[in-house]
């Protein structure tokens, strides 16, 4: 096959799977990973890549928790870090969805007895291998896009909880418009959490500053602390 022919599959293959991985890409076109990555490479107007995935640059991907993780894992990591310090032995913290939050709970200490409080699948599978952590889990209504739980009409869950510190994520943040994510069920139980809380803690990396999503659950003003993967960020 041409490099034009392959060219042309290629990008027939994007606008029929909206995105394909890079290994399955080269396996339709019987080339090598690295023949595709230079198509790509090539082709910067046709083609993007997003986690080892082949997107056309006008077309969002996808959300996808699997592929989500894998971006800028460091940095997500590297920002948990400085959280480790506000969490003491018997407190309740609340964790929030997405893919930035799940590494903190992989971080805490193995004997130490806190309370999680959160409303995602897959924080709530990492919380009960940590076996002094008591977990609470959020039902309702499940949402798979995200893993994540949204209350039922009228569902007072959040009213009978006590919150030391509530750890929080977004899909964007801004200092004008504060921060934002891409569901509001997603917002409304932040913002629940925020309001049974003590201490509200932003966790994010740098490539969400400067980036909004539909859906705002708080201010720049309503953290007490914000913490990136360089640090402390004055709120």
């Amino acid at each position: 096959m041409s490099k034009h022919s392959r060219i042309t599959k290629l990008q027939q293959l994007i606008a029929q799977n909206r995105s394909l991985h890079m290994r399955a890409a080269a396996d339709l076109l019987n080339v090598s990973e690295m023949t595709i990555r230079r198509d790509i490479r090539d082709h910067p107007a046709l083609f993007d890549t997003l986690g080892g995935h082949i997107i056309a640059p006008e077309t969002p991907a996808p959300y996808d928790l699997g592929r989500a993780a894998d971006l800028n894992k460091a940095s997500k990591k590297a920002a948990c870090l400085h959280c480790l310090p506000l969490i003491k032995a018997g407190d309740t913290i609340f964790i929030d969805c997405g893919t930035t939050l799940v590494n903190l709970v992989d971080m805490l200490c193995d004997d130490l007895p806190i309370t999680v409080i959160c409303y995602a699948m897959n924080v709530a599978d990492r919380a009960i291998r940590k076996l002094n952590i008591k977990l609470v889990l959020i039902g309702g209504e499940y949402h798979p896009k995200t893993a994540s739980f949204s209350l039922l009409k009228d569902d007072k869950a959040f009213d009978n909880l006590a919150i030391n510190t509530a750890f929080l994520s977004a899909a964007g943040f801004d200092k004008t418009l504060g921060a934002t994510c891409s569901s509001f069920h997603e917002a409304s139980q932040k913002r629940s959490a925020m309001q049974r809380a003590q201490k509200t803690v932003l966790v994010i990396d740098n490539s969400k500053f400067g980036k909004s999503s539909a859906a705002h659950f708080a201010n720049a003003t309503d953290f007490d602390h914000i913490f990136s993967q360089l640090g402390a960020l004055a709120p």
